[in-house]
């Protein structure tokens, strides 16, 4: 089980030019729970993130963890959590092994071999990535999450590119997650049929 027990996120404010997005936003994630993020495009999902991570400033709002009020909620946050965002995040320069191996240094090969075969790349693991296409790179990219140990999985957008088979494997890999405890905040467009989650609408 993950030590993590809640997330909180309270009156969060984003200003993006002259809009104010996110104004007041707040909503807490407890350990085995989903937080649905739902909006139309603009709506602010994927400033939601950025905020969160620190890549955007926060005109107002504060994130707890565990009760307790993040000092510097960028840098504790970043510790404990998994993103993936629209990019893939991938080096296109380095082979699919390469890649795992620089954010998983400790992992053994046999482990990125085991991910890889189970998400039908293992005939790619030493192409470069920039001879993939998008549906493969994305499952690259998702072969961290098959990997990690964060207790929070932050998603954007994690169903882009895949065929409905990857997509009932992320399913599946995320309602492992929620039953060891984890937190998962994801924003989607498309609906969780077999996973119950919590609502949260910009």
């Amino acid at each position: 089980m993950y030590s993590v027990a809640s997330l909180t996120i309270s009156d969060f404010l984003v200003e993006r030019g002259e809009s104010d997005l996110l104004n007041g936003l707040s909503f807490s994630a407890r350990s085995g729970e989903i937080v649905h993020i739902s909006g139309a495009n603009g709506a602010g999902k994927s400033t939601f993130f950025k905020a969160l991570l620190g890549l955007l400033p926060l005109l107002n709002g504060t994130i707890s963890l565990n009760g307790e009020v993040l000092v510097r909620p960028a840098q504790s946050l970043l510790s404990k959590s998994l993103y993936i965002g629209h990019g893939v995040g991938l080096n296109a320069a380095l082979t699919v092994m390469e890649n795992l191996s620089w954010y998983f240094p400790e992992c053994h090969i046999s482990r990125f071999q085991l991910v890889l075969k189970e998400l039908s790349m293992s005939a790619f693991a030493e192409a470069q990535l920039q001879q993939l296409s998008a549906g493969q790179l994305r499952r690259v990219a998702l072969a961290r999450l098959w990997l990690s140990d964060k207790p929070i999985w932050l998603l954007d957008e994690p169903f882009t590119a895949l065929d409905q088979t990857l997509i009932s494997q992320l399913e599946a890999k995320m309602a492992d997650h929620i039953s060891a405890g984890g937190i998962i905040i994801l924003a989607s467009h498309l609906p969780l049929k077999s996973l119950p989650f919590q609502r949260v609408e910009l």
